[in-house]
């Protein structure tokens, strides 16, 4: 493990910045992040799992970061240390380019009216709609979907659940549209992208431990109290996901973590960044040379 007194203070802060800039950055500029809300995602009955699927296994797939709110808020409930974290309003409104929302469960009823009352929040949000109910004369459609329908027009997608795949298509073409005007600060590090800052870092010191990850996002956030809070919250959801292991060296990536490290870098001939995500491998030969030569960092 790389010890405290082998990377200095000053060459964390500069190797946070060099992952933020060279990695976290062009990746949440080009991929759109979606927040996907609706029924259990375990349901595969349910119209969430099924656009999910769509999304995350289409010939574009890469261009979606899908974030579901479980993974991140459940998490939130079991850690009280520091200071509370911003709103999940503010936290949406600064950090994801859509909302797509599927009313199928009281949950996402709740969640529902929550986003189509928040005027922010209203413009990134796409409703996906059982057709059945299109004519119905109930409080779903007197209210919260003629909220969302007066801020956009295309933000009301109405689908039959038999056949999804009809629909997609529509899905995706409305996601470009909000994207377009997105608000989303791509360069902020925030908790619902905080795992496309941690895998590189990981990949990078492998095995780290978790105090020397926290300095790494302490250097980015400038916030001792929440640096703890949301890399806390981001490595167990990482370790749920199996993209990471705790060993009794530090953190690791797992082979699932590596797979999906890769994927990230993978770039089509349309997104010019590849320059700027390979830079990272050549850092990790210096921080290679560091470890079993000792010699200087160069960064």
């Amino acid at each position: 493990m790389l010890e405290e007194h082998i990377i200095s203070s000053t060459e964390y802060w500069k190797l946070a910045s060099k992952i933020q800039n060279e990695f976290y950055k062009p990746i949440n500029s080009y991929k759109t992040s979606v927040f996907l809300c609706g029924a259990d995602i375990n349901k595969k009955d349910k119209i969430r799992y099924q656009v999910s699927q769509a999304l995350s296994t289409g010939w574009n797939s890469y261009m979606y970061d899908l974030i579901f709110p479980e993974d991140i808020f459940d998490e939130l409930l079991y850690n009280t240390r520091g200071k509370d974290l911003l709103s999940l309003e503010n936290l949406l409104a600064e950090s994801i380019d859509v909302i797509l929302l599927i009313p199928e469960s009281p949950g996402s009823f709740s969640e529902f009216g929550a986003f189509a009352n928040d005027e922010n929040l209203r413009k990134k949000l796409i409703c996906i709609v059982d057709q059945k109910y299109k004519k119905d004369k109930s409080f779903i459609n007197q209210g919260p979907l003629k909220l969302v329908r007066k801020a956009n027009k295309d933000s009301i997608i109405y689908i039959d659940p038999q056949l999804i795949f009809r629909h997609v298509r529509d899905i995706q073409a409305s996601i470009r549209k909000i994207k377009k005007v997105s608000t989303k600060k791509t360069e902020k590090i925030n908790l619902l992208q905080l795992d496309n800052f941690l895998l590189p870092a990981i990949y990078l010191l492998e095995p780290i431990s978790k105090e020397n990850l926290i300095k790494l996002v302490e250097a980015v956030i400038s916030d001792s109290a929440n640096s703890f809070q949301i890399t806390t919250t981001a490595l167990t959801i990482m370790t749920k996901k199996k993209f990471v292991e705790l060993t009794h060296v530090g953190y690791k990536l797992t082979g699932t973590g590596i797979k999906h490290y890769f994927s990230l870098k993978k770039t089509s001939s349309r997104i010019k960044i590849q320059d700027e995500t390979t830079a990272l491998d050549d850092l990790r030969l210096e921080i290679l040379n560091l470890k079993l030569r000792n010699k200087k960092l160069k960064i």
